[in-house]
C-alpha cells in the first residue's frame, strides 16, 4: 500500500496516474466493504449471544 502511494506521487504524466488511482480507489472500496461485513457479523453475534443469555436467564427463573 505504501509503495502504491509513493508510485502515485512519482507518476507525473496523467496516463500513468489514472491506473494507480483506480487501483487505490478499488482497494479503498474493498477495505470499506470488509469493515462493514466485520461490523455486521460482530453485531449479529452480539445479538445472538444476548438472546441466548436472556433465554437461559428466563429458564432459570421458571425452575425456581
Amino acid at each position: 500500500m505504501f509503495v502504491l502511494g509513493i508510485s502515485a506521487l512519482n507518476a507525473t504524466d496523467n496516463g500513468g496516474l489514472r491506473p494507480i488511482l483506480l487501483i487505490l480507489l478499488i482497494v479503498a472500496v474493498i477495505l470499506i466493504l470488509v469493515g462493514c461485513s466485520i461490523a455486521l457479523l460482530t453485531l449479529r453475534k452480539q445479538r445472538k449471544d444476548h438472546l441466548a443469555f436472556s433465554t437461559l436467564e428466563h429458564s432459570d427463573r421458571e425452575k425456581n
